[in-house]
């Protein structure tokens, strides 16, 4: 068998050029030397035998080269990128996931039980919170692991009431008395004196009842948690949360998200068997209800709109027959193949754009339209993939230029909890397909609204939860199976690029290309610091109507 280094150089190779699953088969086939752009072109689909075939493969060099089994038991480790506690990280494993090793491990300072690689690069630190066996350790306890293959890695709650407690273990109904009797008294110094409720919550009032130690602390109202099962014990039922922790059922409701999902780019083939741009594009959107209009003439000759009779508004979120824009008289109207029109304000068109010069012929890609609030993505000139989006509100407006996507993430916390969040104050537990690409500023899904197609967030780009799954998967880096997140910042994984322009004019693609300052980069030792997603919603009001 090889050096640990020679094998962890090859895995590295596979996992750059090819992502987890490379579509050679594995390490033993890539060379560390190889240019990226010659393993990225896109995969053609396997037929049931070769696919069949490749997997059979893969399992067999894990088993040659990764032998061991390491299930995390620690909450979220570091994957580093040497056997070296000062090294690079280059992910995150979360609790109850299961990792391949190799059998030998590296002995190292500040880690005893040693450093095993891991498939399918970098190393882990066993005492950190990793169970090495020959066989596939038994779990102590219930584990789900996140969908991978699902809009919503886990499931999500609202939580509907005043400071829910979240327990640190099931509670007993003597604990379930106690919880009840210091929420009690929280309420009655409340309506006295906020500041000495607030205080109580933090057990720093003489003379007072203390917070119960099996809490862990108290949810407000419109916080998101997310789960993975339930539980009961005395007639009552838990939500488990994904880090262990429980919240009873009834104080929560479950949020699926919106269903709304994009559209697949089909290319068409054009007479010599080359790839011609996506035929499909544009694509528009009702964004609000759309009353279509019909042209008529005045008596002078001019034209005039009127509302067309006896044909419905389109609905919000359907997709409409587009061909262009044209002016009726001072008024910029979407005309449709269908003879109609439609005030330019009620739709979003995505359009194709020619690929930057800065970015590979062969990469995977996305461009956001600011002022359409579309999200197309590709690979190298070819649109694949067309969708809405949600940006930035006035004040939080989301950076305009040409990023990397920076750490990837299957989920990650975001909250704004400070004395300055005042009214906005949010906490959402593992934001689902999180994408950072500006300091705090990512692509990610929201379960918590459905106003895409509009602007609602502090800054991030909101994408509906298929959606947000669907173009996770299209960038780079790749999340290998079984990992929580993964950076590529000074790791020498492949970023994928994400355009921001005002509009998909060649003069506003052309600025958003200018080299601008950049924000800070997130410290690769821990998740991007929480400021994106929008507050939860407030209660219902109603929409805002076009000025």
């Amino acid at each position: 068998m090889r050096s640990q280094s020679a094998v962890s150089a090859c895995a590295f190779a596979s996992f750059v050029l090819a992502g987890a699953l490379g579509a050679c088969g594995g390490p033993d086939e890539q060379k560390a030397g190889d240019s990226p752009s010659a393993a990225a072109a896109p995969a053609q689909p396997l037929t049931p035998d070769a696919a069949a075939k490749a997997a059979a493969e893969h399992a067999a060099m894990l088993d040659r080269e990764y032998p061991m089994h390491g299930l995390v038991t620690g909450t979220q480790i570091k994957v580093r990128q040497k056997a070296d506690p000062d090294a690079t990280t280059v992910g995150w494993v979360r609790v109850g996931a299961r990792l391949r090793l190799q059998s030998e491990p590296t002995k190292a300072r500040n880690c005893s039980s040693g450093f095993y690689a891991v498939y399918p690069v970098g190393f882990v630190c066993a005492g950190e919170g990793v169970t090495v066996e020959a066989k596939p350790p038994a779990s102590p306890i219930a584990l789900t692991p996140p969908a991978s293959d699902a809009p919503l890695p886990y499931q999500y709650y609202f939580v509907k009431e005043p400071k829910v407690p979240e327990y640190h273990r099931l509670p007993s109904r003597d604990e379930q008395r106690e919880t009840r009797d210091f929420l009690a008294r929280y309420d009655e110094l409340f309506v006295k004196s906020p500041e000495k409720a607030a205080k109580l919550l933090k057990g720093e009032l003489a003379n007072e009842l203390k917070p119960p130690l099996f809490i862990r602390r108290f949810l407000d109202r419109g916080f998101f948690i997310a789960g993975a099962g339930l539980e009961e014990r005395a007639s009552r039922k838990f939500v488990r949360a994904v880090r262990g922790s429980y919240v009873k059922q009834g104080s929560l409701e479950e949020r699926k998200g919106s269903s709304f999902q994009g559209i697949e780019i089909t290319p068409s083939r054009d007479a010599v068997g080359g790839v011609s741009q996506a035929a499909s594009l544009p694509v528009a959107w009702a964004v609000r209800e759309a009353q279509p209009f019909v042209v008529r003439p005045r008596d002078d000759g001019s034209l005039r709109l009127v509302p067309a009779e006896g044909h419905k508004p389109y609905a919000r979120l359907t997709t409409v027959p587009w061909i262009g824009r044209e002016r009726v008289g001072d008024t910029l109207f979407h005309k449709l193949s269908d003879g109609f029109y439609v005030k330019a304000w009620f739709l979003a068109v995505a359009e194709p754009i020619k690929r930057p010069k800065q970015i590979p012929a062969d990469a995977p890609w996305v461009h956001v339209n600011l002022e359409q609030q579309t999200l197309v993505a590709y690979r190298g000139d070819t649109a694949v993939y067309a969708t809405l989006v949600s940006s930035g509100l006035e004040g939080h407006d989301t950076p305009i230029g040409l990023f990397d996507i920076k750490q990837k993430y299957v989920a990650n916390g975001m909250a704004d909890l400070g004395p300055e969040a005042g009214d906005d104050r949010y906490s959402i537990d593992d934001v689902p397909w999180t994408q950072y690409f500006s300091g705090s500023i990512a692509l990610h899904g929201a379960f918590w609204h459905e106003r895409f197609g509009l602007q609602r967030s502090h800054g991030c780009v909101n994408l509906a939860p298929y959606d947000a799954h669907r173009v996770f998967n299209h960038t780079w880096p790749t999340v290998a199976e079984g990992w929580h997140g993964v950076t590529t910042d000074q790791t020498g994984l492949p970023a994928s690029k994400v355009l921001i322009s005002k509009s998909a004019r060649e003069d506003d693609i052309a600025a958003a290309l200018v080299p601008q300052p950049r924000a800070p980069v997130a410290s690769a030792e821990a998740p991007a610091a929480p400021a994106a997603p929008a507050p939860p919603p407030k209660p219902a009001a109603p929409e805002q109507k076009p000025e």
